[in-house]
């Protein structure tokens, strides 16, 4: 990097368009960093060296001349385009020398802009689709029967935030909000600190609970860092309490005509990509919202009364699941032998539940799986709340299980209380 943009010019080092040459060594760089400890002068080289990174100029409560040649070199390569006038050939007046850096600076803003599109696309799927809690769904009786110890890593980050909404949605939330002004220019600063701390915490959890996408949300934490680049001097600014400036956002052109066109189309486009990703979400899970439970939803155990043998084991548990969407919900069975079974039902008829289940647990299995048992079963129910089922074998009674649903039945409590930590 030292090769490519430290160059040598009427007698001074100049670090892109910043003299450098005397006063790293002098006199006046040392009395600005008196007093400071190590991390304020690192603010102070930032400072000075990090806005040239993308063509900005050194802040001029920083800047010194060693001499006036190296002042009006200064002055020839810090001008901006507003500075001069352009020429019939698009090139600025009395910049001709300084073209290929021109080119080099909209390049390196074209690879910012692409990289916020990058990166507030993936924001937006991940974020709305925690705001509508279709990542990690919210916590459903079926879960009950499932031990500590039987779970994955990943199953219980899912299960953890499947419990509280509000937390999911809070999460997914500043990750929309990254997204949101990533999209525009003048704020792209702020939706690159929110991204990657957004994604440094995703990327935590990831390579804690063992979750597949660790790569990606470590890329998508580096990305808001190096989006974060041109305004990094005046975050470090910000931490040292001094004054920050403007924004630090380029220009990938100043043709008249470009201006013109995205002066209003960028923003458009940019409400269209955050609302329309919002509403097709939104549409695939209808504002997330559920059908009326079942009158069997609950967490079960078996009495013992008749015959519990089904699927080729004794029945101990069954646990009918409340979030029901187009007619079916999810069941998991716990069987004498301590295996648990998982699966969906649905409710055929007044007295009459399909049950489709997959393997019994065991090992490592993906989320894809196939149905390798149905069942369609009799039911009846009583005032007391006891379900009995018959068929294929099966004739047994179950009773409500309240210390298996426990959790479900907590009730919030905002005043002081007993802590219950079981």
């Amino acid at each position: 990097m030292t090769a490519a943009i430290f160059f040598e010019r009427g007698g001074s080092f100049r670090f892109d368009g910043v003299v450098l040459s005397s006063f790293l060594y002098s006199s006046c760089f040392w009395d600005r960093c008196r007093g400071l400890s190590l991390f304020g002068r690192g603010v102070c080289l930032i400072n000075i060296v990090g806005p040239s990174f993308y063509g900005e100029s050194m802040p001029d409560n920083l800047r010194y001349r060693s001499s006036p040649e190296a002042e009006q070199n200064h002055n020839e390569y810090s001008r901006t385009d507003d500075d001069t006038s352009p020429t019939d050939s698009g090139t600025p007046a009395g910049r001709s020398t300084s073209k290929p850096r021109l080119i080099a600076l909209r390049v390196l803003w074209a690879g910012h802009w692409l990289l916020r599109l990058w990166l507030a696309g993936y924001l937006l799927i991940y974020g709305w689709s925690k705001v509508f809690l279709m990542q990690m769904g919210q916590a459903d009786y079926a879960d009950a029967l499932i031990q500590y110890g039987e779970m994955s890593p990943m199953g219980l980050l899912w299960r953890f935030m499947a419990f509280s909404p509000a937390l999911q949605i809070l999460a997914g939330a500043a990750e929309v909000a990254a997204a949101a002004f990533l999209l525009f220019r003048r704020t792209a600063w702020l939706g690159a600190l929110l991204a990657a701390l957004d994604m440094a915490v995703v990327f935590l959890l990831n390579l804690t609970f063992d979750v597949p996408v660790k790569q990606l949300s470590g890329i998508m934490a580096l990305a808001g860092i190096i989006l974060l680049i041109p305004n990094l001097p005046r975050l470090c600014r910000f931490l040292v309490g001094k004054p920050t400036g403007a924004p630090v956002a380029g220009w990938i052109s100043r043709n008249r005509i470009f201006l013109a066109i995205t002066r209003w189309t960028s923003p458009l486009l940019a409400i269209a990509m955050l609302v329309g990703s919002g509403a097709v979400l939104v549409n695939m899970t209808d504002w997330g919202r559920f059908d009326e439970p079942s009158e069997i939803a609950g967490v079960y155990r078996v009495s013992g009364e008749g015959r519990s043998d089904f699927s080729d084991s004794q029945l101990t548990q069954v646990a009918f699941g409340q979030l029901t969407k187009d007619g079916t919900a999810a069941v998991s069975l716990r069987y004498s032998d301590g295996s648990l079974q998982e699966g969906t039902y649905s409710m055929d008829s007044d007295n009459e539940v399909t049950l489709k289940l997959y393997a019994k647990q065991e090992g490592s299995q993906g989320l894809d799986r196939d149905y390798v048992h149905e069942a369609t079963l009799a039911l009846s129910t009583d005032e007391s709340g006891e379900v009995r089922l018959t068929g294929q074998s099966l004739d047994t009674t179950l009773k409500p299980d309240p210390e298996r649903r426990y959790l479900f039945d907590r009730d919030f409590s905002w005043e002081p209380r007993v802590p219950i930590n079981r």
